[in-house]
């Protein structure tokens, strides 16, 4: 050995030495095997050494006998000496096997995958370089394993933060490994989805389908599928990079928020074609009409452009409304927050529709406790919001019919109320009356822009509140909407 590399054979070396670097290198090696013996396995050095004490007694013995009587056999002597020599032969094999058998048993400790094992007390002899050199091996081992440890807590960790579901999959298509997500998208715990197949996990023939198709053509597949009504998912499967045939990795993606932007996208195009088809219409006719010969008709050509200037005025305000709610989603609409009574909120909005309830032959109330705290707001903003829902109780209520506003103070908020004895509304249309431009249809013969309560929703909502409904089809609705009080401040 030079520079601590180990040889991996000793036999030139060996050739090379001469008798007395033997003779110096066994003798080096002696007191040492003793020692090891000692360590190693304590009974059997002590019944070494008294092996070898007997025999160096028997020795001694019979020098002093030859000593004495001069007459005495040469023999005896001879006899002691190979006993000697025996003992220690025996002592220094015994010292090797017991060696041999440490290492052994290292090795295997670190092939069960205990951590922290080593070879204590090396030689520099050959099967010193022996247990170094798996000392050394342990060392790396324990590098790797680390790095591995490493590597895993990141593959669990981008595992459960992702969004996405993320499954793996053996060849034979059993679960082996899923995320969060993946457990949430199929309805399924994390525990019984592992060690069980695709198939009985997905619950569906279109998703095995894609499995199917992967582990025939070796090719990624994608397929998305209408898991629930309103529901719709993607799922990717695709072989490992590495080896096709060892595994498969599959990715969910719920795309069921894309379809509903998708569904009111649609809807609101559809809604604004709708009211705009109508005004167009009517001035392209009123218009036709003054071309044909009634503009030489003084009194029909005033009506006509009366009749005109309604319909720009409704397309207006639809194009005022818009621009509105836009500044309002994007936050470009300042509001100017102020500690305000609610009184001062309700009554001034309530009075200026009071008229038109009259004309309507309704009865509008208001019912307000004397002491209500003060609320933070836009106070122009929230009687919009005020004169918008009492507007639409007055539209959709039939003659002699009641419109009440009431506020009450729950916990951290106020909460207005606008309820009315009209027609209701539908339970289907519900969840999306706060949409721009959808109507029942029942509200498409009422007039309006179909922005009311889109505009109401959004200003709420910047004032950290929230709004909703409360509707039986044909007993009348409730709108109410909460705001905070002067002692809460706003997140936004």
């Amino acid at each position: 050995m030079q520079d601590g590399t180990t040889q991996l054979s000793n036999a030139p070396a060996v050739a090379t030495e001469s008798p007395h670097v033997g003779a110096k290198h066994s003798r080096r090696q002696l007191w040492p095997s003793v020692a090891d013996l000692w360590r190693y396995q304590r009974w059997l050095g002590w019944w070494t050494l008294g092996f070898a004490l007997a025999c160096a007694g028997g020795v001694a013995a019979l020098i002093w006998v030859m000593a004495t009587q001069p007459a005495a056999p040469i023999g005896g002597l001879a006899l002691g000496v190979v006993l000697l020599l025996t003992a220690l032969f025996l002592t220094f094999h015994t010292v090797r096997s017991l060696r041999t058998q440490r290492l052994t048993q290292v090795v295997r400790r670190l092939a069960a995958g205990e951590s922290g094992v080593r070879n204590w007390h090396v030689r520099s002899d050959d099967l010193g370089q022996l247990q170094r050199a798996v000392n050394l091996l342990a060392d790396r081992m324990e590098r790797q394993e680390q790095r591995r440890a490493r590597e895993r807590d990141r593959f669990e960790t981008v595992l459960h933060t992702m969004s996405d579901g993320l499954l793996m999959l053996d060849r034979r298509g059993f679960v082996i490994s899923m995320n969060p997500a993946a457990a949430h998208l199929l309805r399924i715990p994390v525990e019984r989805a592992i060690q069980k197949s695709f198939v009985q996990v997905v619950r569906d023939y279109r998703v095995a389908d894609a499995w199917q198709q992967c582990l025939q053509t070796g090719a990624a597949q994608t397929v998305t599928v209408e898991v629930n009504p309103g529901f719709y998912l993607r799922v990717g499967v695709t072989p490992f990079l590495g080896d096709a045939s060892s595994g498969y990795a599959v990715f969910l993606q719920d795309l069921s928020h894309l379809y509903r932007l998708e569904t009111v996208r649609r809807d609101f195009v559809s809604n604004i074609s709708h009211e705009l088809r109508t005004p167009l219409a009517s001035m392209k006719a009123l218009v036709d009409t003054l071309r044909d010969g009634a503009i030489a008709d003084p009194p029909a050509a005033e009506r006509f452009l009366e009749r005109m200037e309604v319909e720009v005025d409704s397309m207006t305000q639809m194009v005022q409304e818009l621009l509105e709610l836009s500044r309002i989603e994007s936050g470009q609409a300042p509001l100017r927050l102020f500690p305000t009574q609610v009184a001062m909120l309700v009554e001034p909005a309530v009075e200026r529709l009071r008229p038109q309830a009259e004309r309507a032959n309704l009865t509008l109330a208001v019912v307000l406790p004397v002491e209500l705290p003060q609320v933070m707001v836009d106070a122009d903003r929230i009687r919009q919001v005020i004169i918008n829902l009492v507007h639409n109780a007055i539209k959709f209520t039939p003659p002699g019919g009641f419109v009440t506003v009431t506020a009450r103070c729950v916990h951290d908020s106020v909460v207005i109320s606008v309820a009315d004895t009209g027609i209701g509304i539908p339970a289907a249309d519900v969840p999306r009356i706060f949409e721009r431009f959808y109507k029942a249809d029942r509200a498409r013969a009422g007039g309006g822009t179909g922005l009311g309560l889109a505009i109401a929703k959004h200003t709420v909502q910047a004032h950290n509140g929230r709004i909703w409904v409360e509707s039986v089809e044909g007993q009348g609705s409730t709108f109410s909407f909460s705001l905070p009080l002067v002692s809460l401040p706003l997140t936004k």
